[in-house]
């Protein structure tokens, strides 16, 4: 695979995923309509694209010999550049997402985590102190936007609750009749995932702005970081892969925890590059999932000691950001971290369990899905690791392969796939693409052809 292939394919992955996560929205809201199936495929399909454009060193690719279907290449590029304007049409529509959604709190992360950084405002912890009923009614949004458990009231729930359920146990525990045994009430993740926000919730700004503050800034850096004839062909798979700003402009804080991986990826031969990581990590859970890949690609490059000394400065940043909350009350803080795993929550997600909750095959019990899950997560570090001086880029990707068969499968993990991989491809030794190169090849964008210099 030669450079412009590559680029093409992470572009087309994410694409892929745009398609993939507007039909789980349907489906999700309107339950019964047809299309899981093409859903958990088109993401499997696409995390295997993103794979195949990260296998090797990329050593050259821009100066290879050329392909002799250069129609297919210009094809693939021609589609890609449709998908650029498609994402630049959610860019300019922005401003008027709430008159689509009527609210800027478009999932119970962004909601809590305002809520939870106007609380360390007023000096309360929010771990302790979060009352999500108070906080759900301040901000005039409902049940829909909340994580409901899998006991109390929706203790004999089979799949998952219906609205009309929602709305009927969420009325009387909000009114005070019974314990809120139903609802995820506490910040779920590490103290930065509402620390960051705490300059806009003084203000009353809509952080979503934030959110995609971070996804431009995110672009940015991989744009410069490309080589730099590659740089337009790098900016339009960035907005190409569509999924990346449909998503993001959708709502997602996400994006918080992404700027700083990518940062560290991109960086990871720097010794500074440790601090990143360590906000990625004190920012939300999934960043942990990457460590482990930065870690033997860090390993393979600077040796096991800088290694080990980068993955402690990074946990001490981590440690730092979280130090007041696990002082005040310890018990309350891992509580709150640890609820994505100890709490009951249903079954959901787009990757292979949307196969069993809106498929129709009988759902299975929650320890082979997790089962699953650890067996694919050694399976990849084993991979990484063999493959870490051939392929030393995998690891974008690979970190995130595991949870698509796991219980919860949310797709906001995997929507950000392309921006990882488009990250460590910046990164690889490409070379220049000449001009006279590029337009034989068939390489197109929707700025410019690389320079003639």
């Amino acid at each position: 695979m030669r450079a412009l292939s590559r680029i093409a394919a992470a572009a087309v992955a994410g694409a892929a995923l745009y398609f993939a996560g507007i039909v789980n929205s349907i489906i999700l809201t309107h339950p019964g309509r047809g299309g899981v199936a093409v859903v958990v495929i088109a993401i499997a399909l696409a995390m295997a694209l993103l794979l195949a454009a990260l296998v090797g060193t990329g050593r050259g690719d821009a100066v290879a010999p050329m392909p002799g279907r250069t129609w297919f290449v210009r094809g693939v590029w021609g589609f890609v550049c449709v998908m650029a304007l498609v994402a630049l049409g959610w860019l300019v529509d922005m401003p008027r997402q709430h008159s689509l959604d009527w609210t800027p709190y478009h999932n119970d992360a962004i909601a809590l985590n305002e809520c939870a950084g106007r609380l360390v405002l007023q000096g309360r912890d929010p771990y302790t102190d979060l009352d999500v009923f108070a906080c759900y009614g301040a901000l005039g949004i409902g049940p829909d936007r909340t994580t409901p458990l899998r006991r109390g009231a929706f203790a004999d729930v089979a799949v998952y609750p219906t609205d009309d359920q929602l709305d009927e146990v969420w009325d009387q525990r909000a009114s005070g009749t019974g314990a809120n045994d139903e609802f995820v009430w506490r910040p779920s993740y590490p103290a930065l995932s509402f620390l960051a926000l705490l300059p806009l919730a003084a203000l009353g700004w809509d952080t979503n702005y934030l959110y995609l503050a971070c996804l431009l800034v995110a672009m940015a850096l991989i744009v410069v970081r490309s080589p730099r004839t590659l740089r337009p062909f790098f900016l339009t798979a960035l907005l190409g892969a569509s999924s990346l700003v449909a998503f993001t402009v959708g709502g997602s804080s996400d994006l918080l925890y992404a700027l700083p991986l990518v940062v560290a990826w991109m960086y990871r031969d720097r010794k500074w590059a440790a601090v990143p990581l360590g906000i990625a990590l004190a920012t939300k859970q999934i960043a942990w999932f990457f460590a482990p890949f930065w870690f033997i690609a860090v390993v393979t490059e600077r040796g096991w000691r800088a290694a080990a000394r980068d993955l402690a400065i990074a946990a001490g940043i981590f440690a730092l950001t979280n130090l007041a909350f696990i002082v005040h009350d310890p018990h309350a803080w891992v509580a709150g971290i640890v609820t994505p795993v100890v709490e009951p929550m249903f079954a959901r997600g787009a990757g292979l369990i949307f196969l069993f909750t809106n498929g129709g095959l009988p759902l299975l019990p929650m320890f082979v899905y997790s089962a699953l899950e650890v067996v694919t997560g050694i399976i990849c570090l084993v991979i990484a690791w063999r493959t870490r001086r051939t392929s030393p880029e995998l690891g974008a990707v690979l970190a995130v392969v595991p949870l698509f068969f796991a219980w919860r499968s949310l797709f906001s993990y995997f929507f950000l796939l392309p921006l990882f991989a488009l990250a460590a491809l910046a990164r690889m030794p490409l070379g220049e693409l000449a001009f006279e190169r590029a337009r034989k090849l068939g390489g197109l964008t929707i700025f410019a052809a690389p320079s003639r210099s």
